[in-house]
């Protein structure tokens, strides 16, 4: 596999997308902005939306959702006009504690991890935000829920739980709005902290920090490779469905954005 470097400089980015028509934004969580990749440029060109942005999503064309782990907050970008606007900041009448990392299911829902200061004790918990926009709990009691993926027709969902140096698995349940018989999926241990999730042809691809790699996993849960990356610190990664990228993965020790093919 060929790894290349399509951009540098970041600052600490996370969280890449593709959109429907092959935009790709990430954010850069120590610089408070979210950055598009124009492909065929190599340019690049940052929208400033404050705060620490990190996990995104695409809900459309022109508008992505992100978390916003300094103001506790489900944010939204409207890229036409570079305006945000908070989705969701409280559940159980509390303020969200960091959000990390989302995903969407085929429902509309909008499934979050919180982490807040978890890693020491079991504090951190997962929301799912409706389409009518009720916040609620999904999961808890967790160290530092982080990357999640959905799979198996959004049956299953798959966590990185960091700070147990592990992926967990568990059943994604759609009436109860719950996350139901967790289990341990990959143990990685060590002092690697697995961050975000990507799913491509039956594989899942974990972004390790502090292993300078990309982990390649079967949907039971075997390892099937690594793949070297050119820094020490893969926050998270994303396939381009739209183009020839492969995974896009971010990396915070350089700042970089990459392209493994």
């Amino acid at each position: 596999m060929a790894v290349n470097i399509l951009t540098e400089h970041l600052n600490f980015p996370e969280g890449p997308v593709v959109t429907p028509s092959g935009d790709i934004y990430f954010v850069e969580l120590l610089g408070g902005c979210i950055t598009q990749y124009h492909r065929s440029s190599g340019k690049t060109y940052r929208y400033d939306v404050g705060g620490a942005p990190n996990g995104m999503m695409v809900k459309d064309d022109n508008t992505l959702i992100f978390c916003d782990s300094k103001r506790n907050a489900i944010r939204s970008l409207d890229v036409r006009s570079g305006e945000t606007e908070v989705l969701a900041d409280q559940v159980d009448g509390e303020p969200l504690n960091a959000p990390n990392d989302l995903i969407q299911d085929d429902d509309g829902n909008i499934l979050f991890t919180c982490p807040g200061d978890s890693q020491q004790n079991p504090v951190g918990y997962m929301c799912v935000l409706t389409p009518e926009g009720d916040v609620s709990k999904i999961a808890d009691k967790m160290y530092f829920p982080n990357g999640l993926l959905l799979i198996n027709n959004d049956t299953q969902i798959i966590i990185n739980e960091t700070w147990q140096h592990r992926l967990v698995i568990g059943d994604w349940n759609k009436e109860t709005l719950q996350i139901e018989n967790i289990k341990p999926f990959f143990t990685i241990g060590g002092n690697a902290e697995p961050d975000g999730l990507a799913y491509n042809d039956n594989h899942v691809y974990a972004a390790v920090y502090n292993t300078g790699k990309v982990w390649k996993f079967d949907l039971s849960g075997k390892l099937i490779k690594q793949i070297d990356l050119p820094g020490n610190c893969p926050t998270n990664l994303y396939h381009d469905h739209v183009g020839s990228l492969g995974l896009i993965v971010t990396e915070a020790e350089k700042g970089l954005l990459l392209s493994i093919t």
